[in-house]
């Protein structure tokens, strides 16, 4: 049987389908399982409608909504609390002007990456002006062809890109450079991924994993530069952003945003791709992670 993540409270509300019990799983590989749970699940979860980007499901048993990407791999639980932002999400279309478009170009995107090795999401970190006047220092727009409901974006404060009416560079977001070295950080114990930065004044500060905006005291993300403690961390104070400042402006994937990834070499993609993972239709189902695991939240425990 496929290993799938599960949450450590509640338990399980539907024993067919799982629902409330995993966050998501491996679908391509639940489908093709001969244990008794893994046809319970085949019999349960049904095609509810199609969306503009893959398909919603529902339990015949107990009536919960599962959303499924287009590659037909990963399916996830729709939280009744999440069934406005995938109705939003659907009957949308949320793409940015070309003006918006070239500003987010000078900026550069981070990517959320998948265990199977693809990019799901583009993040520009951004000051964005509504056109409501509204002003938002530490934004992002985010591209992505999957509902915002996945456990990654748990949390987020999340709006649709038809409310943006333009981006600048913000004084909050670090350069480019920390951004994509905090983004290869290595994990030295667990939870722990650090990158040393300093101030101009030579202030020092360790940033946690990935990092786009900074902001401590007089401090900006502007302000910092890379810097090497030799391992010496006690020397840097921790700071970073908490996630409730950080506002997220979803807007809908598109092919070319390979021009928009963070290299090494200043600025853009290392890596070219055409397409989010949940487009291609022709993806094997082979190229995920082994374990099938696809999603955990923190204290979660694992099933086989």
């Amino acid at each position: 049987m496929p290993r799938l993540s599960r949450k450590s409270s509640p338990p399980a509300a539907c024993p067919q389908c799982s629902g409330k019990k995993y966050i998501s799983f491996n679908w391509a590989r639940f489908q093709h399982g001969h244990d008794a749970e893994s046809k319970q699940v085949q019999r349960a979860l049904k095609i509810e409608r199609q969306l503009k980007h893959g398909w919603e499901y529902a339990c015949e048993n107990c009536g919960s909504r599962w959303y499924l990407g287009r590659d037909g791999i990963m399916m996830s639980y729709i939280h009744p609390s999440k069934a406005g932002l995938v109705e939003h999400w659907n009957a949308g279309t949320y793409e940015v002007s070309d003006e918006i478009w070239d500003e987010l170009g000078k900026i550069g995107a981070t990517a959320q990456g998948s265990i199977a090795g693809g990019r799901t999401s583009a993040e520009v970190p951004c000051r964005v002006t509504t056109v409501r006047g509204e002003t938002f220092d530490m934004a992002y727009v985010s591209f992505q062809s999957r509902p915002p409901i996945d456990l990654w974006q748990d949390g987020r404060r999340i709006r649709f890109c038809d409310e943006v009416a333009s981006v600048e560079p913000s004084p909050y977001t670090l350069p480019a450079d920390v951004r994509l070295a905090t983004s290869r950080a290595q994990e030295i114990r667990m939870g722990y991924a650090p990158t040393a930065v300093q101030a101009h004044d030579g202030h020092l500060f360790q940033l946690n994993w990935a990092n786009d905006f900074f902001a401590s005291g007089p401090y900006k993300g502007e302000d910092l530069r890379l810097t090497d403690l030799a391992g010496d961390w006690d020397q840097a104070d921790m700071a970073g952003v908490p996630s409730e400042y950080i506002l997220y402006f979803v807007a809908d994937w598109r092919a070319d945003l390979d021009s928009l990834y963070l290299d090494a070499a200043g600025g853009r993609a290392s890596e070219q791709i055409s397409a989010a993972p949940e487009e291609d239709e022709n993806r094997d189902a082979s190229a995920e992670d082994e374990s099938g695991r696809l999603e955990q939240a923190e204290g979660t425990e694992e099933r086989d």
